[in-house]
């Protein structure tokens, strides 16, 4: 299959269909534009990508309370999933026209509720589309290439369903898009479905802001292959992972900004510190920024404290932060707001009673937002 497929009469036919009903769907929709959307163009701020669980109804109620209080003084952007990630599957039936929507529109509420942009991650996909035919598979897996026109058609379906998100990111990751026999990612296979979701969800929402490849760069400590020339104090960036980025570059059909991810930490185990930290989100950011004029945005960010680090975790994720910016990055986004994990969030767990509480990481990400 080439990468830039020509699109026969049954895409052409269905996509036109599509954009009748997103043309009425646009026309009757009552969006609330949030009362901070005019800071979402902001020179640089560190916004939220929601999980499972974020601030959601179904927690104890005054611990909810207090952690949309919380969100409403970060961001203003806010991410949610297509599907996953707190969001259930929106097409189940291959052979049915009907869409659940329910967990979706739930989140749209809440970002909505506490004055949020909202960002849209077109990922993940419906079990029937995948190799395992499953929906909630242990690693999430990409559609398979006989069904990416139905991946762009659902893309495109969100983004006329939910007119107030401006921003879209492709994917997640590259999940689902390693090949084993080249020992690297199948970069043309992302770049060709983010090719047909990007024509589709242009078709439907001219206005809207699409992003890629949102590669997630691995590096080392003591490389021994596949080493690249993107390398400090902090490791050697995988060459592998900088190859599609630069493929996606030279072959998108399009984009209005750049998506990556990373951790401070090497996947051989060193942890840089806070000088260390700074230096590799600015290193990478200024590497993206020397080959494309399109807003850097991290969709996700990590700088975990080991044993050894005598710097405090909030000191570490500073170093990040100000690194991306000094690098020139336009978004970060902090997965995870409320705790599930060891990681960095900024409430505590809403199923305790007594939950929602802020954390030690608010004031940082409150000094990053565009509030």
């Amino acid at each position: 299959m080439t990468l830039h497929r020509v699109i026969g009469a049954r895409r052409r036919g269905r996509f036109a269909m599509l954009g009748l009903a997103a043309a009425s769907l646009l026309a009757v929709a009552a969006v609330t534009v949030p009362a901070h959307a005019e800071n979402a163009d902001a020179a640089f701020q560190v916004g939220v990508t929601h999980e499972r669980l974020s601030a959601d109804w179904w927690g104890e109620e005054q611990a909810v309370e207090d952690a949309r209080e919380i969100l409403s003084s970060v961001g203003p952007l806010q991410n949610q999933h297509l599907m996953g990630f707190g969001a259930e599957n929106p097409w189940p039936d291959p052979d049915s026209s009907a869409r659940e929507w329910g967990s979706l529109d739930e989140r749209m509420d809440l970002i909505e509720a506490t004055e949020g942009v909202p960002v849209m991650t077109l990922c993940c996909a419906p079990g029937w589309m995948t190799p395992s035919g499953e929906d909630w598979p242990e690693h999430y897996e990409a559609p398979q290439p006989e069904f990416y026109d139905e991946y762009a058609q659902l893309s495109a379906e969100a983004a006329a369903k939910y007119p107030q998100v401006k921003y879209f990111q492709v994917w997640n990751e590259f999940k689902g898009f390693w090949n084993d026999d080249l020992n690297r990612w199948d970069y043309e296979g992302y770049t060709e479905l983010y090719n047909l979701v990007y024509a589709a969800v242009k078709e439907v929402r001219p206005d809207a802001l699409i992003g890629g490849p949102y590669v997630s760069l691995n590096s080392f400590q003591d490389c021994a292959h596949d080493c690249s020339d993107l390398q400090g104090a902090w490791g050697t960036a995988d060459q592998r992972d900088l190859d599609a980025m630069e493929y996606w570059l030279a072959n998108a059909d399009g984009a209005e900004f750049f998506t990556v991810d990373a951790w401070s930490s090497t996947n051989d185990g060193y942890h840089p510190g806070t000088a260390g930290t700074y230096e590799k989100f600015r290193d990478v950011t200024e590497w993206i920024t020397a080959r494309t004029d399109l807003p850097v945005w991290w969709s996700e960010f990590y700088a975990p404290a080991s044993a050894a680090d005598e710097s405090s975790s909030v000191a570490l994720m500073r170093a990040a932060i100000e690194g991306m910016r000094d690098g020139g990055a336009a978004v970060a986004l902090l997965w995870s707001p409320e705790c599930q994990s060891e990681l960095p969030c900024l409430w505590t767990p809403t199923s305790e009673e007594g939950g929602g509480q802020p954390t030690e990481y608010v004031p940082l990400i409150q000094e990053f937002s565009a509030r």
